[in-house]
């Protein structure tokens, strides 16, 4: 297996079992569950909201002062990715201290971190409008949600929930459009890293990360193909063209025809 996918699998390795149904919906806002106990334990949790550094430091330079202090090292230690559970350590103005899952610790700009606490993770399984205020006369038109994308859900009013989504404001969806199902929600997840590479011109590490989501989670196909098909990688089973190569397209006319 690539590295890529081989590092992936061993994050997802003990939540893989977790198949049962479609999840509950998120919980409506101001509902208490789960105890004393439970809030203290996420009072100190966060999410990362977007992709960013985990830094030595407190600061944007790309390098500071190293243990030997004529030599400077970078100073981003790791990069976390949407959707990725930080423990709070400490907050200094603009920044935060945090741990992340394999405990190492650094500075990340406080505005691309959510309170873990209430927050329900859930995804899309096909497009739904956005909605600015939690009300239908409230549809923005100009706006979408597409299936697969990771969801933070703030709260719920009524029919609405409010989510978080990557690089753009807040919007309300109807709760009804969204899933809670442990594994679709870890498949939003590679969806995310997906897209993110993808963006950053990493088709390759992608369509890595597309074969460990076919892999691991063939009983969520739906997301998966939509993954597929934006990384332009067929579906399983589609027969090759005629001949089995694409055909050539027809040669350039000379030049001044």
């Amino acid at each position: 297996m690539r590295p890529l996918a081989t590092a992936l699998l061993l994050v997802l390795a003990g939540l893989s079992g977790c198949k049962g149904g479609k999840g509950p919906p998120p919980p409506a806002s101001g509902s208490g569950t789960g105890g004393a106990a439970s809030a203290q334990g996420e009072a100190d949790l966060a999410y990362v909201t977007t992709t960013a550094p985990l830094r030595r430091e407190p600061t944007d330079a790309p390098k500071v002062a190293g243990p030997n202090p004529k030599a400077q090292v970078p100073n981003a230690v790791a990069l976390l990715q949407r959707g990725e559970k930080v423990t709070v350590l400490e907050s200094r103005e603009e920044w935060a201290r945090v741990r992340a899952s394999d405990e190492t610790a650094g500075w990340m700009r406080r505005s691309v971190l959510l309170p873990a606490a209430g927050v329900v993770e859930a995804t899309l399984l096909q497009p739904a409008d956005a909605f600015d205020r939690p009300d239908l006369l409230a549809v923005n038109a100009r706006r979408k949600i597409e299936p697969g994308t990771l969801l933070l859900v703030v709260r719920s009013r009524e029919l609405f929930s409010e989510i978080s989504v990557a690089g753009a404001p807040n919007a309300w969806v109807l709760t009804d459009r969204l899933s809670a199902n442990p594994r679709e929600v870890m498949v939003a997840k590679l969806v995310d890293k997906a897209r993110w590479l993808k963006r950053s011109g990493k088709a390759d590490e992608a369509k890595q990360v597309l074969e460990l989501a076919r892999k691991e989670f063939p009983d969520v196909g739906g997301l998966v193909e939509v993954l597929a098909a934006e990384l332009g990688e067929p579906a399983p089973g589609t027969p090759p063209p005629e001949g089995g190569v694409a055909p050539m397209p027809p040669p350039a006319p000379p030049p001044g025809r």
